[in-house]
Order: structure tokens, then sequence, then C-alpha cells
């Protein structure tokens, strides 16, 4: 028996910025967003390659912090790091978990693969099942879950008649659940059968991310399965998919094959989450579009110091103005106080005011006040010297305050 459950993960948050805006306030907003939805992201892939890799303790460590964030993810997070739990051999501790997840959000999609979870621990543990409103239903997959211990063919084939009866949704989720606990060439082939749609659509998408968790032997199934689709749904579900089975080739290969700008962009931010940042270069190089170009350009964000080498590339190549701009102020999140001499460097040696604004907008992302000072003092256009100095009055700062205090006093 495999001990894995299937995986629903929340389709990754836009974080294209806001364009035209020129303003201190507007731009560094969306930006500090995009940082935030990145960081949830890379938070939950982290925690799903824990999952992978049977690291149950470090899995629910990750997922709790996800769970903290209160994000988009967080529902999902919650049932995860019950899952963990249970695998950790702290079964009361899953159930309390789930608890949570049914308190803080009555109405998440993922309370059926909890209700799922606590049926199968109270099973293994002989506790009463809790009444419910369908009850029968859950005796059903309690009843399954014991013939697929004692007798796998049997079991499929009852899940295969329940998948194919009259039955709710909620008890064909369930039942499929039942069925990606085993590793038989017969569950599994059932399953890729239904990730391709052609026995019930409706179940296609959970299907497909139980593949997933599978892992690299479900990747050419994945990849066959987004070539023959035309459905977007799925096409996208297979690119986060990709996250879990730990692809960044496959999603690249979606991207380049696929004529879909939101499914290139879907798949640029999965490419981020991961750290993919080869990748990433290479598509953003291949692309003739403004738009997934700024896409790659927020996504790199997500990707740590070797995004910011790729940022600091586009931003000295890249003859698009907007773009150029754009990787210039993603550096100073993304960069950190490290990158600063190259951002007052590009401020120094750069003519166009636009550019200069935005090495500025960067290194007051980038926190630093020390250089933003020295760059007004030595600046003689008024209007820059008054982009920076707008930029050092909302830093809660010393030398940016002491700089304050001097011009009153002048």
């Amino acid at each position: 028996m495999k001990n894995t459950s299937f995986f629903l993960i929340a389709a990754l948050t836009s974080c294209i910025f806001a364009p035209g805006v020129h303003s201190a306030e507007a731009e560094s907003e969306p930006v500090a967003s995009a940082s935030a939805t990145d960081k949830d992201a890379t938070l939950y892939a982290e925690g799903t390659r824990a999952i992978n890799e049977g690291r149950w303790s470090d899995a629910a460590g990750v997922f709790n912090k996800v769970v903290q964030q209160h994000g988009p993810r967080a529902e999902g997070a919650l049932y995860w790091k019950a899952y963990a739990e249970n695998k950790e051999g702290q079964p009361a501790r899953a159930i309390n978990t789930c608890a949570e997840l049914r308190h803080t959000y009555p109405k998440s999609e993922w309370l059926d693969e909890c209700g799922a979870l606590e049926i199968e621990i109270r099973g293994h543990s002989a506790q009463p099942v809790q009444p419910q409103a369908e009850q029968d239903e859950d005796l059903k997959l309690l009843a399954l879950n014991a013939i697929m211990q004692q007798d796998e063919p049997r079991a499929i084939a009852a899940i295969q008649q329940i998948l194919n009866g009259d039955g709710s949704d909620k008890l064909k989720e369930r039942a499929l659940f039942v069925l990606s606990q085993s590793n038989s060439k017969q569950a599994q082939d059932l399953i890729g059968q239904i990730a391709r749609g052609g026995s019930n659509p409706a179940l296609q998408t959970k299907a497909i991310h139980m593949l997933s968790i599978r892992g690299k032997q479900s990747v050419d199934l994945l990849a066959d399965i987004y070539q023959h689709s035309s459905d977007d749904s799925v096409k996208k579900a297979i690119l986060q998919s990709y996250i879990v089975t730990g692809s960044p080739d496959k999603l690249a290969e979606a991207a380049r094959s696929e004529s879909n700008p939101q499914l290139i962009k879907a798949a640029a931010q999965s490419l981020g989450a991961m750290g993919a940042t080869a990748q990433l270069q290479a598509l953003y190089k291949e692309s003739k579009s403004a738009e997934v170009k700024e896409q790659i350009i927020n996504s790199l964000i997500a990707a740590g110091p070797k995004g910011a080498e790729v940022l600091g590339t586009i931003a000295a190549t890249e003859q698009d103005p907007d773009l150029r701009r754009r990787a210039i102020r993603n550096l100073g999140i993304s960069g950190g106080p490290d990158l600063a001499p190259k951002l007052v460097s590009t401020y120094q040696n750069n003519k166009d005011p636009d550019t200069k604004k935005a090495a500025v907008e960067a290194l007051f992302l980038a926190g630093d006040a020390h250089d933003l000072v020295a760059l007004a003092k030595a600046e003689k256009d008024p209007a820059l010297k008054q982009k920076i100095v707008q930029q050092l009055s909302i830093m809660r700062n010393p030398e940016a305050t002491a700089y304050m205090v001097e011009i009153l006093n002048k």
C-alpha cells in the first residue's frame, strides 16, 4: 500500500503589477503584494516537497507557516498539515487540525479531503465515526478501505462501480481517494483513465492531482494529457502538478508550445516558485509577448539570489523601457541590500529620468536609506531630487529622518 493522499493545489495567484502607475506609493504596493504571494507559493512548494520525501515533521512545520499567513493557500495547507501529522504518528493532532479547518473555513473545498483523512484515522484506530448527514456514504468508504487492505481487486471493482454510478460527487471523490492508496497497475490505470477525462470529466482534475503525488513516474502521462487537452482548467491543473513532481523542464516545454498567454503566465509563476531561473531566462529570451515577459520578471522575485542575477541581466540588456524599469524595481525586492551598489550605478550611469526613478524605487524597496540620502544630496535635477526625498519621507529610518531635519533647517 502506498501511504500518500491526493494533492489539490490552489491556483497560483497572478502577480502582474499594475502598468502605467508612477507614484512611489502606487508602484511599491503591487510589488510588495507580489512578493507576499510568491513567498506563500514558495513555502507551499517547499511543503509539498517535504511530503513527497516523507519528511513529515518538516512538512507540518512548513504548512503551519502557510496557515499563519492566512493567504489563499491556508485552507490547503491545513489539510496537508493534518496529513503530515497523521503520518508522523500524531493522529489526534491531525484530527484537531481538521477541526481547525472546519471551524475557520466552513465552506472550504478541502473539507472533503480532511473528512476522508478522519475516516481513515478512525478506521485504523477502531474509533467510531461521528454521525453525519451522509453517514451511509462514510460507512461505504470505511468498508472500501477495509476491503482494499484484504481483497484489492474486489475493492477496485467496487470503486469503479461507484465512479460510474449515480452516487454523490463527494462519494465519488472519496472513492477516488481510496483508489489512490493502491500501487497496483489496475488502480493506477484507472486513475490515468479518469485523468484523461475518458470516464468521468467531473473527476478529471482530482485524478490529475493524484497522479502528481506519484512523482516522476506520472510526468510523461501528465504531459501527454496536456498535449491532447483543449480544456484550459485541465491544462492549468497539470501545470500546477509539475510543482509537485519537481518538473521545471516540463513546465518550460508546456509554455513553449502554449498559445494561451494566461497558461504561459501560470507556467512562469510555477517556475518562479520552483526557483527554475534557467528555464525562466530561456523563456524570457524566446517570448515575443511583453505581457508574458512582465510575468517572468515578477516570477523571478520568488527565485532568490539566482532570480536576482537574471533580473540584473534583464535590467542591463532589455530595450523595452517599461520592462527594464520593472526589472530594476524588482531587484530592490529580490536582491535586497546586496544589490545596492548595482542600483546606485544604474542611477548614476543612466540619463533616462524614468530609469533613474525606477532605481530610486528599488533602493526604497531594499530599505537602503543611506544610498538614497547620498543620491539626494548629490542630485541637481529638482524633479529627481524631489522623487528621492519623497521616498525617504516614508521610510522609518534614522538616516532618512536626519536628512528630513537637515532639509528643514536649511
